[in-house]
């Protein structure tokens, strides 16, 4: 709008200049205040609009439809920044729904709702310890104390837990890493089977927490087994089934899968407001709403971009 504002200014500058030029040759009575004002006003409008068309040539608007087209799924935030400039700083609120018409891309908006940002949430196995403690005996141990796989397979020795991640193994078998003895209670091989794992290079592991002194807590060491990586390639199982030792209530022996794990997600805010000297004819407010998912892009909504009717609904993957 700028640089039509300019034109037109420049135009009507060069016609009051004619009318002042041909009021001086006239033979008549001279009235040149008249074009003298009209050509005054529209060289300072024109004055005006060379000084907004020099600030739109320097801050054109990024917020466009090629730009935004332009944003794929996979780019990371420093790649969208260069198409659309720094985001808007986080502590700004804004009125999304009411103001914009907007609500974050759907790629993000359940594990966010009103936040912006959320950690990683790493998977995590809970192993349940569950007996009296009790005498060890090869036929007639008593409480923990009692072979695990007998029949009624309430006992701890013998046990074996294995912690499979992305095809390795982790095993902590008792009689051999460790060993149970009449004293222990289940809060004590809780504590005792937490150290062992915790011990591993691929699991961190709490026995017997305050919050559940009879279980064992355990997450994923590596890094890149965090998030919701674990969801799919780690498990556990107790070999020789035993009541004694429940995996999420299992007492089975089956192999339970980790759950609960959550990647890093966050939105990041791009807003112009639309003025009337700028290099384009839109007034509308425009606002770009991007999401990611582990530092890339998963989606991409905007409001007050004129989008073409036939243009993607979606940003193409990169």
């Amino acid at each position: 709008m700028a640089y039509l504002v300019l034109a037109i200014s420049l135009l009507y500058a060069l016609i009051w200049g004619a009318g002042l030029m041909l009021s001086l040759r006239s033979d008549g009575k001279k009235t040149v205040w008249i074009p003298v004002l009209g050509l005054l006003l529209f060289v300072g409008f024109s004055a005006s609009s060379a000084m907004a068309v020099q600030t739109a040539m320097a801050n054109p608007p990024l917020l466009t439809p090629e730009n935004f087209f332009s944003a794929k799924v996979g780019m990371t935030e420093d790649a969208i920044s260069g198409l659309l400039g720094n985001p808007k700083s986080d502590d700004i609120n804004y009125d999304f729904k009411n103001e914009y018409s907007l609500v974050f891309p759907e790629e993000v908006a359940n594990r966010l709702r009103d936040v912006r940002h959320a950690d990683q949430v790493d998977a995590t196995m809970s192993i349940k310890i569950t007996g009296e403690a009790g005498r060890v005996h090869p036929t007639r141990g008593e409480g923990l104390g009692a072979l695990a796989g007998g029949e009624e397979t309430n006992g701890i020795v013998g046990v074996e837990i294995v912690l499979f991640e992305n095809g390795n193994e982790f095993r902590v078998l008792e009689g051999e890493h460790w060993e149970y003895d009449a004293e222990m209670t289940a809060e004590d091989v809780a504590k005792q089977l937490g150290e062992l794992i915790d011990a591993s290079d691929a699991w961190h592991a709490e026995g017997s927490p305050d919050s559940d002194p009879r279980s064992v807590i355990i997450t994923p060491e590596i890094e890149g087994n965090g998030g919701t990586v674990c969801n799919e390639s780690c498990s556990a199982q107790i070999v020789q089934a035993t009541t004694a030792v429940g995996i999420r209530g299992f007492v089975d022996g089956t192999e339970q899968q980790f759950k609960g794990g959550e990647d890093e997600t966050w939105v990041k805010v791009w807003q112009e407001d639309g003025v009337l000297m700028d290099a384009d004819f839109s007034t509308s407010n425009r606002m770009v709403i991007a999401g990611f998912i582990n530092g890339e892009m998963a989606g991409i909504v905007q409001s007050g971009l004129e989008i073409p009717p036939d243009a993607p609904s979606e940003a193409p993957a990169e």
